[in-house]
């Protein structure tokens, strides 16, 4: 997300395009750029989800460890007797290494999610493969082979960069907002719609970037994750994202998907 400040914006005033210019902009956010993702996704595009009738999702933790909350997360897994796949970003993998190695000791995956989550699009490529790669070092013998670009922001040159380390690149097809101030029970209810067959849900066990309207604190997400395990125990098995992909197709996409009838927004 853009940093946030407190000031109100000066106003601007603003001169509408020409026609001809609004056209093609509109022609090429909804021809062009729909039309070159769907082509370049079976070969550069992330895995969002699988393909799948087995009744397995894969909840998928980012921007952790956190000192606070992460032994919380671990513990209500524990208590279900739930797996789920931690991408962790390097900063934090520095201060907390005994977390990532209580993650990796309880059955979970551990992958990289950066050094210090930036959007790797604003950087150089030799910028990004440095973020990318000393995240990924920093896990060490804990790594499992799966990144995740900070906000969900992907491209065919990224992908090529992810790909020569020896990486891949999962996104997810739901999230549930867990970053944002909520009515009460709302989460647990977002995370509840969340739940397929194959689905990678996108959580936070940390948040790195938040804005405005974040909520850092996870006090919630435990809560409405202990709620949803139990409402689905039988009824769902909760895996990892390496075992998730043992069950069938692997299904890739340009972009994150987004939760069915909930706002998309990019944040990882």
């Amino acid at each position: 997300m853009e940093p946030h400040s407190d000031a109100p914006a000066a106003p601007q005033a603003r001169r509408k395009s020409p026609l001809h210019v609004r056209v093609a902009t509109k022609l090429r956010r909804e021809v062009v750029e729909p039309a070159y993702n769907s082509l370049a996704a079976p070969v550069y595009g992330a895995v969002t989800h699988v393909a799948t009738s087995e009744p397995c999702v894969a909840l998928t933790f980012d921007d952790g460890p956190h000192p606070r909350w992460t032994p919380q997360v671990l513990d209500v897994l524990a208590r279900h007797g739930a797996k789920a796949t931690f991408f962790c970003v390097g900063d934090a993998v520095r201060e907390h290494r005994e977390l990532v190695e209580a993650a990796h000791r309880a059955g979970h995956a551990v992958g990289s999610h950066t050094v210090s989550h930036p959007d790797l699009l604003k950087l150089t490529t030799a910028e990004a493969e440095r973020e990318i790669a000393e995240g990924h070092a920093l896990l060490g013998g804990l790594a499992s082979p799966y990144f995740r670009t900070p906000f969900g922001r992907y491209g065919v040159g990224l992908a090529r960069t992810i790909r020569s380390l020896g990486l891949e690149c999962v996104l997810w097809d739901a999230h549930v907002g867990d970053w944002l101030q909520l009515p009460p029970g709302e989460l647990g209810r977002r995370l509840d719609d969340a739940l397929h067959p194959g689905a990678i849900v996108l959580l936070h066990d940390a948040v790195t970037s938040g804005g405005p309207d974040s909520r850092p604190d996870r006090e919630e997400l435990v809560a409405a994750l202990d709620e949803v395990l139990a409402k689905r125990a039988g009824r769902y098995r909760f895996v990892t994202v390496p075992e998730l992909l043992k069950l069938g197709r692997p299904v890739r996409g340009m972009y994150e998907g987004g939760l069915r009838g909930r706002t998309k927004r990019r944040l990882a």
